[in-house]
């Protein structure tokens, strides 16, 4: 007589002990190696990007102070006057280093005889300013200023219209003009 119903499934021995469970834990075992290897690469990919984060934010204000301390620089070049040009010249010069600073150092006392024998009074308006190229140490600039002067010769202001290369470099956390050349 057959037995009724479906033949019995066969199935393979079981094995025990650490043999039988080592196929069940190279699959885990590659997980947690593939999660780890990508866990490492999360934080080195966050510190890269963390780091240019922080460069380009130190460039954007490195560019913005740069900025500020050319357009200020201008106008105290600009603005110097008879009654006050000690004071005037005493700006320009705190504000400058390198060749800018030794050529105006060297012609201060003829600049000054000039502007007070000449009764000069002088104030300048930057009306724009432009950064050409900057890092966190140096930057180019270029300025257009307007300059009223008048003296005993021109009792009634004249407008003068300046255009300057501007080159600043950043020593003790200050930027200072370095060398200036007019732009035709």
């Amino acid at each position: 007589m057959a037995p009724d119903g479906p033949p019995p499934l066969v199935t393979a021995p079981q094995q025990e002990g650490p043999a039988a469970a080592a196929p069940s834990r190279r699959p885990l075992l590659a997980l947690a190696v593939l999660v780890a290897v990508l866990a490492v690469a999360a934080v080195a990919l966050a510190v890269v990007l963390g780091a240019r984060l922080a460069d380009r934010s130190a460039l954007e204000e490195a560019r913005a102070d740069a900025l500020a301390a050319g357009r200020q620089a201008i106008v105290n070049l600009d603005s110097i006057s008879a009654e006050t040009v000690d004071e005037d010249m005493d700006r320009v010069v705190a504000g400058a280093t390198g060749t800018f600073k030794d050529q105006f150092t060297r012609s201060r006392e003829d600049l000054k005889k000039l502007v007070v024998a000449n009764r000069t009074e002088s104030s300048g308006t930057v009306l724009s300013a432009g950064v050409i190229s900057a890092d966190t140490a140096s930057a180019t600039l270029l300025v257009a200023a307007d300059r009223r002067v008048k003296d005993a010769t021109t009792p009634e202001a004249e407008v003068v219209h300046d255009r300057w290369r501007v080159y600043l470099e950043k020593r003790g956390g200050t930027w200072l003009v370095a060398k200036l050349e007019p732009v035709g």
